[in-house]
């Protein structure tokens, strides 16, 4: 497979000689990469390796490629929506390219800044464009794999709806769409290589990613719930004038000329002549225009780890004074407050953290709007007076309690979890006053700010009758981040690796946690009825979190999975 890969790539030899690139280093350096890539774990599946040290068996790469191709099989049901003109495959290749794209913004910051491999290429006269240009195909080769396990039951799908001339053509168009992604997210990433600094420059990438993931969730669970079939599938792309700044319609064009040319005209041909020169236009851009410079880019990159510039260091440092006011008045206790300034300022710090972590924050009104707009008949206007004279407010507030879970399940984990010996090395007798000052920073800083949006939002819309249901609810969500904390995060804040495994046991407390917070909720929501009882509610739950707080400030060594630095 990757012969044929390279022997594909050397089609485009003259036009990358002309950007200035040395084909016959672009050969070798692909051809070793390759090599390497068949000789590590798929990285999708890293955190798995430890499984078959313990006994279990890894995923073999047939098990990803058969879920690869079932995937491929629910996308290619969009393409026989062919009652009109280029909706079917435009929907298609939309929905595909956003999956290439996802991949490649999973993928790419690892492969395109990977600094590895410039120890040896570096002492060499390799020059710029053709080491940019090296790892951009060599990504491209990483994502046609997965290209054309994707796209092999639309091929199938194409071959019935359109007559077996068509499979070919639904190749080629396969390829394009596949080009088209991965050059607009290099040119994205290599501009913004130019153009910001190398810390910003990775803060940009990781906030990409977490818009990208809550997009596709969002797109995922709403979307059914907001169009209807019938309609979407009588819809004419063409009399609409952003369709034609739209990639997959220059896809389609070329199908609709070839295969369907009754209804064709000079528009799609100019269209499918658009869908076929944008790939190779791109790579020539790329080449030509963004890789100068490439390598002295990577190289301030790599050594930009932990530094940042000096305005942006003043502005940290001021931002920080607020947060040892902060911390001086929530957790006044010295190693209670060493706790709440060392997880605010490392949870603000990480990445790997934010990725995981602040997705959440989106899934809570998705998941909201989901459940309450399931299974209702009638248009979008009605369902939301349904839903505001209703009382589902409830089950959003008791919903932050997902914030809470990512986070406990996260602030424990790091990748530089060695740096945790000065927990070990210092003289204290209770690490729970450690634990106290996380639990209050992850309160202090995500959880209440966030609370207090999503109150302001529900007291807006259902009125000042839901603050006492808001406050009663916001205390058992305390109460069950407690409960969480005290049985399942065992280590002090970014202290373990991550790829550290839990137990059954300890999945099926959470589990009983869960259930006893859910019983609370269903109780909370059949007394709403009462206003007085539930403010009258809000003071033993008050007593509640304090008994609480103090006995979890009473965790011992004994209570903390300590792990080897």
């Amino acid at each position: 497979m990757d012969k044929i890969f390279l022997s594909f790539i050397t089609f485009f030899n003259p036009v990358l000689e002309k950007a200035g690139v040395n084909t016959d280093q672009l050969h070798e350096i692909l051809k070793i990469k390759l090599l390497m890539d068949d000789r590590r774990p798929n990285a999708v599946f890293a955190a798995r390796r430890q499984t078959k040290t313990n006994g279990g068996n890894a995923r073999s790469p047939w098990v990803i490629s058969f879920f690869t191709v079932l995937m491929g099989v629910f996308i290619g049901l969009v393409l026989f929506l062919n009652k009109m003109a280029y909706l079917g495959q435009t929907l298609y290749f939309l929905i595909f390219m956003v999956l290439m794209a996802l991949t490649l913004i999973s993928d790419f910051t690892t492969v395109l800044i990977d600094v590895r491999d410039q120890f040896i290429l570096l002492p060499r006269p390799v020059n710029d464009r053709t080491i940019a240009v090296s790892r951009i195909l060599h990504i491209s080769i990483y994502v046609l794999r997965l290209a054309l396990l994707q796209g092999l039951a639309g091929m199938v799908f194409i071959g019935f709806l359109d007559g077996i001339l068509a499979v070919p053509l639904f190749f080629v168009e396969l390829l394009e769409a596949t080009f088209i992604s991965i050059f607009m997210v290099n040119i994205i990433y290599l501009l913004l290589m130019k153009s910001v600094s190398p810390q910003r420059f990775k803060d940009i990438i990781s906030y990409f990613q977490i818009g990208f993931s809550i997009l596709i969730f969002a797109t995922y669970y709403l979307l059914p719930r907001l169009i209807n079939i019938s309609v979407l599938e009588n819809i004419s792309l063409l009399a609409h004038w952003w369709a034609y700044c739209l990639p997959p319609v220059w896809i389609t064009a070329l199908n609709e000329l070839l295969m369907h040319p009754g209804r064709s005209g000079l528009i799609t041909g100019i269209l499918a002549v658009i869908g076929l020169t944008v790939p190779v236009l791109g790579l020539w851009f790329v080449a030509k225009v963004l890789a100068p410079g490439f390598n002295r880019r990577l190289a301030v990159i790599a050594t930009s780890e932990g530094n940042s510039d000096s305005a942006v260091n003043i502005k940290k440092a001021g931002k920080f004074n607020i947060i040892g006011k902060i911390s001086n008045i929530v957790a006044p206790d010295p190693v209670e407050n060493a706790g709440f300034r060392i997880t605010w300022k490392l949870a603000a710090r990480t990445r790997e953290f934010k990725l995981k972590v602040y997705p959440a924050f989106a899934y809570v009104p998705i998941y909201f709007l989901y459940f309450v707009l399931k299974g209702k008949g009638g248009n979008i206007s009605d369902r939301f007076d349904e839903l505001q004279n209703g009382h589902s407010y409830v089950f959003l507030i008791y919903l932050c309690t997902f914030i809470l879970t990512s986070i406990l399940m996260n602030i424990s984990m790091s990748s530089k979890y060695k740096s945790s010996w000065i927990y070990y090395a210092l003289p204290i007798e209770e690490p729970g006053k450690i634990l106290s000052g996380m639990y209050k920073a992850i309160i202090v800083l995500y959880f209440l700010p966030y609370c207090a949006v999503i109150s302001i939002i529900v007291v807006a819309f259902w009125g000042t009758e839901a603050i006492n249901d808001v406050v009663l609810a916001f205390l058992v969500s305390v109460i069950y981040g407690m409960l969480m904390a005290l049985f399942m995060v065992k280590g002090l804040p970014f202290s373990k690796p991550v790829i550290a495994k839990q137990g059954g046991g300890r999945i099926f407390m959470s589990l009983i946690i869960l259930a006893f917070i859910g019983g609370i909720g269903f109780v909370h929501y059949f007394i709403m009825k009462w206003e007085m009882l539930i403010w009258i509610l809000i003071i033993p739950f008050v007593l509640i979190n304090w008994i609480m707080f103090h006995y979890y400030k009473k965790q011992t060594w004994d209570n903390i999975e300590l792990s080897e630095v």
